[in-house]
């Protein structure tokens, strides 16, 4: 039943499968279902798959057949023919976009958006500025936890964004590839916009990046048009500027932040730093007035106007 364009109860008969995807081992198994602001269509984004030992040895990434390590578009308001599932090999209930790149690149799987993703499990779009699509991508563990690199992605149609040729900036070696390697001279990669090692935050040996959102709400003037992420542990948030405007250049830089000394949740802290104890940050979420909202397994929190923390922005 839905009263106006808001749903009041699910209907059990509406339901409806529309994809399935077998996966090689436990780790890995990113994804994101989210829909496309301007298009209306659903993206899907998919993990390797692969193990954290070996790291994607059946490079399953970079393999224009598999629908592992990628991002996927789908079109879920058109049920497929019994032809176009077995000439396109479909995976489920739904039909192709016409403009997905496979039609360009008939190697490609059809769903296939974008490819060369390691672990993307947040991803989001600019509310402004619709060809922007963010997704955060984690590291592959190294020999030196402070080195691994946490990484966003500016996404692309049709773009390859390195993995397993390359980890961020650097080419990686596979241990163990049965599924063989591709040559770092026969694709050309877009590498990250933004990105940390875990040396850089307050807990090196266990980090996670957790993309977030363009900033487009009002409370803080001061991030306004700024790429918000942080670290899985929440003790480091990051916003990033464009710079110039468009350019798909970022420079970011961290943010202070602490609990508004209003909040409805009591706040204790890490140790004698002004830093909220908030444990896991499991995800970053926005309303319909484009709000921010921290979701930790200590609570909900929403980014709220500098003053209330104690902070100046001298922005109005």
């Amino acid at each position: 039943m839905t009263t106006g364009h808001r749903a009041t109860i699910a209907s059990k008969i509406e339901v409806r499968r529309i994809f399935t995807i077998g996966l090689p081992y436990i780790d890995q198994h990113a994804g994101e279902i989210f829909f496309g602001p301007k298009d209306g269509y659903l993206y899907l984004t998919t993990g390797h798959g692969g193990n954290n030992t070996h790291g994607d040895p059946w490079n399953f990434s970079q393999k224009k057949k598999s629908l592992l390590g990628k991002v996927l578009r789908l079109d879920i308001n058109h049920f497929p023919t019994p032809a176009e599932i077995v000439s396109l090999g479909l995976w489920g209930n739904y039909t192709i976009p016409s403009d997905n790149p496979y039609t360009n690149d008939t190697e490609l799987k059809p769903e296939i958006w974008a490819l060369g993703f390691r672990n993307p499990w947040r991803c989001s779009f600019d509310s402004e500025r619709p060809s922007y699509l963010f997704c955060g991508d984690t590291g592959q563990d190294r020999a030196n936890a402070s080195s691994t690199f946490e990484k966003v992605n500016l996404v692309t149609k049709d773009g390859n964004y390195g993995w397993r040729v390359y980890d961020g900036f650097d080419l990686f070696s596979p241990n163990y590839a049965p599924g063989g390697s591709t040559p770092p001279d026969s694709i050309n990669p877009i590498f990250p916009i933004l990105g940390y090692h875990h040396g850089e935050t307050q807990n090196p040996s266990f980090s996670a990046l957790v993309a977030g959102y363009v900033y487009r709400a009002k409370a803080d003037p001061c991030l306004s048009g700024r790429f918000i992420y942080a670290d899985i542990l929440a003790a480091d948030m990051w916003a990033a500027a464009e710079t110039p405007y468009m350019s798909g250049n970022f420079t970011t830089q961290k943010v202070n932040f602490t609990c508004s000394k209003t909040t409805p949740i009591p706040c204790s802290f890490v140790g004698s730093t002004s830093i909220p104890q908030l444990s896991f940050l499991l995800s970053i979420g926005q309303d319909n007035n484009k709000d921010l909202f921290y979701i930790t397994r200590t609570g909900v929190y929403r980014i709220v106007r500098s003053v209330h923390c104690g902070y100046k922005c001298n922005k109005s």
